[in-house]
C-alpha cells in the first residue's frame, strides 16, 4: 500500500504533464473532429468559394487581351495595379494580389499564329503573391481560357480576333450541371465518434507512457532501488504496487477520454445504438493497457525522464499513424498497410470502426470485436512480459555486482 500511495504522489507531482498530455491533447482531438465536421457538412446555405485577387497588366490592348481581362474580372476579384515595376513588385510582395498576369505586346498576334500553325501557344507571364495556392489556381484558370481561345482559332482559321474571343468566352462558360445533395449528417455522430477515438490513440498513448513512465522510473533510481532491496518487501510486491497505481491512471485517462468524446459528439449520436457506443468507448480501455505496458518496459530499462518523454511522443505518433489517425490507411502504400497490422492501434481502430458502422450488436459482431481487442491485449501482455524479464535480469546483474 505504501508503494501504491507513493506512486500516486509521484504522478500528482507532475501537474504539467497531466495538463499537457491528458487535458490538452484530448481537447485538441475535439477541435480536429469539429473542423472535420464543419469542412465536411458545410453551410446549409451553400458553398462560398474563395475569390482570388488577380491583377491583369494588358500591354497589348487588343480584342483578345481585352476579352481575357474582362473574363478575369468576372471570374475573380480584379485588382487594379499600375503598370510600373515598383507598383507591380509591391502588389505581389505585400499580398495585395494573389496572381499577377502580364499580357505583353503581341499577345493576340502570337497566340493566333501559333494556334493556326499548330505550334505551342506562348505561356502566360504570371507571378504569385503570398497565397501561392490561390494564385496558382487563378493562373491555371487563365491558362485554360487561353487554351480555349487557341482551340477556337485553330478550328476557325478565318475567324477574327473578336470572334475567337467570343468563342472562347462561350466555351469557358460551359459547365457540367452538378446536383449537390446533403447527406444526413455529412459527418454523422458515429463517424465523429470514430474519428475522435481514432485520434485518441495518440493522446492516450503519449499521456500514459509519459505520466506512468515518469512514476515508474522514479522507483528505478539507484538510491531508491538500494533502499527497497534492503527492505522486507519483495520486488514482485513493489512492482505490483507501482502497476496498480498506474492502473488507476489508465482508468482515469480512459474515463476522461470517454467523457470528452461524449461531450463533443453526444448531440450527433441521437440515432446510434447506445450499446454500440458503449462498445466503442470500451474498446479504448484494452488499448490503454498497451502504453502502460510500454511505460513499465521503459522503466525497467532505466531510461531517464527525457528519454521516456521522447519515446512516448515518438511512439504515440508512429502508432497513431499506423492506426489511420492522421491519414486513411487506404491512401498509403500496401507495405505500410501491411506494417499497420503489426500495431495495436490498427486493431483498436478496426474494432471501433466495425462497431460504430454496425446496425446492432449481434453475436458475430461481438466475436469480431473480441478478436480485435484480444489482439490488442496480446500486445500489452507481451510488453509486460518483456519488461518483467528485463527487470529480473537487471536485478541479477546488480546483485552479482
Amino acid at each position: 500500500m505504501s508503494t501504491f500511495r507513493t506512486a500516486l504522489r509521484v504522478v500528482a507531482g507532475h501537474p504539467i504533464y497531466l495538463a499537457l498530455y491528458v487535458v490538452f491533447l484530448s481537447l485538441m482531438g475535439v477541435f480536429v473532429v469539429g473542423d472535420m465536421g464543419v469542412a465536411t457538412s458545410g453551410e446549409k446555405g451553400g458553398y462560398a468559394a474563395y475569390e482570388a485577387r488577380v491583377a491583369v497588366v494588358d500591354r497589348d490592348g487588343t480584342a483578345l487581351s481585352d476579352a481575357l481581362a474582362a473574363w478575369v474580372s468576372d471570374a475573380f476579384e480584379l485588382v487594379d495595379v499600375a503598370d510600373e515595376p515598383l507598383a507591380l513588385q509591391d502588389g505581389v510582395a505585400t499580398g495585395q494580389v494573389d496572381c499577377l498576369v502580364v499580357l505583353p505586346e503581341g499577345f493576340e498576334r502570337e497566340l493566333l499564329e501559333a494556334a493556326r500553325a499548330g505550334d505551342e501557344v506562348p505561356a502566360l507571364e504570371v507571378a504569385y503573391g503570398q497565397d501561392v495556392q490561390a494564385g496558382a489556381l487563378a493562373a491555371q484558370a487563365a491558362s485554360r481560357w487561353v487554351s480555349l481561345a487557341a482551340g477556337a482559332a485553330a478550328l476557325e482559321p478565318t475567324a477574327s480576333a473578336t470572334e475567337v474571343a467570343r468563342l472562347a468566352q462561350a466555351s469557358v462558360a460551359e459547365r457540367a450541371e452538378v446536383d449537390v445533395r446533403e447527406s444526413e449528417g455529412a459527418l454523422g455522430g458515429a463517424d465523429r465518434l470514430a474519428t475522435y477515438l481514432n485520434f485518441s490513440t495518440y493522446s492516450v498513448m503519449s499521456s500514459i507512457v509519459v505520466v506512468a513512465g515518469v512514476s515508474l522510473a522514479a522507483f528505478q533510481r539507484p538510491e531508491l532501488r538500494r533502499r527497497t532491496a534492503a527492505g522486507p518487501v519483495s520486488p514482485a510486491c513493489l512492482s505490483a504496487g507501482q502497476v496498480a497505481a498506474c492502473l488507476v491512471l489508465v482508468v482515469a485517462m480512459w474515463a476522461w477520454t470517454c467523457a470528452v468524446a461524449l461531450a463533443s459528439c453526444a448531440g450527433a449520436l441521437a440515432g446510434t445504438d447506445p450499446a454500440l457506443v458503449a462498445c466503442a468507448l470500451g474498446s479504448v480501455l484494452p488499448f490503454a493497457l498497451v502504453p502502460l505496458a510500454l511505460a513499465f518496459l521503459l522503466a525497467q530499462l532505466g531510461l531517464s525522464e527525457d528519454a521516456v518523454n521522447a519515446c512516448g511522443n515518438i511512439g504515440a505518433m508512429v502508432l497513431s499513424f499506423l492506426g489511420g489517425a492522421w491519414v486513411p490507411l487506404s491512401m498509403l502504400p500496401e507495405a505500410v498497410q501491411a506494417a499497420a497490422r503489426l500495431s495495436p492501434s490498427y486493431w483498436v481502430s478496426q474494432a471501433v470502426a466495425t462497431v460504430l458502422h454496425a446496425e446492432a450488436l449481434t453475436p458475430d459482431l461481438a466475436a469480431e470485436l473480441g478478436t480485435n481487442l484480444g489482439i490488442v491485449l496480446l500486445f500489452a501482455v507481451t510488453l509486460f512480459a518483456v519488461g518483467l524479464a528485463l527487470g529480473r535480469a537487471r536485478r541479477r546483474v546488480a546483485g552479482a555486482a
